[in-house]
């Protein structure tokens, strides 16, 4: 049993019209287009029904979302524009959430009614975008249910630490930042009785507005610049990261506006950077590359998934190395800006010296 939460748009008061998904999907393939019998082709619609959906939102917003220039083609208009931009922002700020409560209430689900089958594995991991992929290659490549809930990196330790889950899984940066992060993740391992496994690799960095208005270049500028900053969550591998970073820079936190505004995943800080609501974030780059922001490469990470020895053997836990080691996510993960995933599914020793293995 499945259970998927759907967002949806309505426009006007007493007799209020959906903004369906396919007009979201039309005005984002006119924007990537420039042409609406394009868009109209990338979204397998005639063009006659194309230009009809966007005459009606027209009328009934009084405004067009489009125009259309003989010869030039066709552009958003700034509501048009906006429209798709605060569409992207709200789904990139509640999809985890959405996302880490279907897969929660689907195994309770399927728990009372006995339908779930024992190759079920329970997941609290921190967000990523290539950890999300691995739910829906679970259920359709591999015969796994997978329970995957996002929190953050330590919180992800804990709940494994207290029996909540089968694995956690966590990031932790390269060079110096990680070997001052390591002391916090050992703290939840016990060399005895887990082991690690590397999952992917990815790129962090600084992302502002296309064109980098505020001519943003290092972590310096953002206590001497007026920008306003958007902070990831505590606990989070990333806000961590960035403290670390900015410590070292000996920049005071609170000579960064908006450092204790925080939102929950990549997109989410990537789309209000594109929205105009912050001027820069620090995030990885394919979260950049989706909203067309601009990006300052820092460092890079690596995620991990720990679990315990004794259930290595398990048909559900070799399931999950088996999608790992597979040729589909590493065509997944290649698909996506500054990730690669060339060691995945390699299992190590808590006890042995990470920091050796993240230079």
């Amino acid at each position: 049993m499945d259970i998927h939460f759907d967002l949806r748009w309505y426009y006007g008061n007493d007799r209020s019209e959906e903004m369906t998904a396919e007009l979201f999907r039309l005005l984002h393939a006119i924007q990537e287009n420039g042409s609406l019998r394009a868009a109209a082709a990338e979204c397998a619609v005639s063009y006659r029904h194309a230009w009809g959906l966007l005459q009606k939102w027209q009328e009934l917003t009084g405004h067009p979302l489009v125009l259309l220039e003989r010869g030039k083609g066709a552009i958003l208009t700034l509501l048009g524009e906006k429209l798709i931009r605060e569409q992207k922002r709200i789904v990139a700020a509640l999809e985890p959430n959405f996302s880490s409560l279907a897969s929660e209430l689907a195994t309770e689900l399927n728990a009372l009614v006995k339908t779930e089958s024992q190759t079920a594995l329970h997941i609290c991991a921190s967000h990523g975008l290539a950890v999300a992929m691995l739910r829906e290659l679970a259920k359709t490549r591999f015969r796994l249910a997978l329970d995957l809930q996002f929190h953050g990196s330590l919180d992800s330790l804990q709940l494994l630490k207290s029996g909540r889950c089968d694995m956690a899984g966590f990031h932790l940066p390269e060079g110096t930042a990680g070997a001052r992060f390591l002391p916090r993740i050992r703290r939840f391992l016990n060399p005895g009785t887990d082991r690690l496994v590397y999952a992917v690799r990815r790129r962090q960095g600084l992302m502002t507005a296309a064109g980098n208005p505020y001519a943003i270049q290092n972590l310096s500028d953002l206590a001497r610049k007026p920008v306003r900053f958007i902070n990831r969550q505590k606990n989070s591998g990333t806000r961590t990261t960035f403290d670390f970073l900015i410590e070292d820079a000996g920049i005071d936190p609170d000579r960064i506006q908006g450092y204790h505004t925080e939102e929950f995943t990549h997109l989410a800080v990537a789309a209000l950077v594109a929205s105009g609501a912050s001027d820069c974030a620090f995030g990885i780059e394919e979260a950049a590359r989706q909203f067309n922001l601009n990006f300052i490469p820092f460092n890079w990470e690596t995620y991990w998934f720990v679990v315990a020895n004794d259930k290595l053997r398990l048909p559900s836990v070799a399931a999950f190395l088996s999608l790992l080691r597979s040729p589909e996510f590493q065509e997944k993960v290649a698909e996506l800006s500054g990730h690669e995933a060339l060691r995945a599914g390699t299992l190590v020793r808590p006890d042995a010296d990470l920091q050796a293995l993240l230079m």
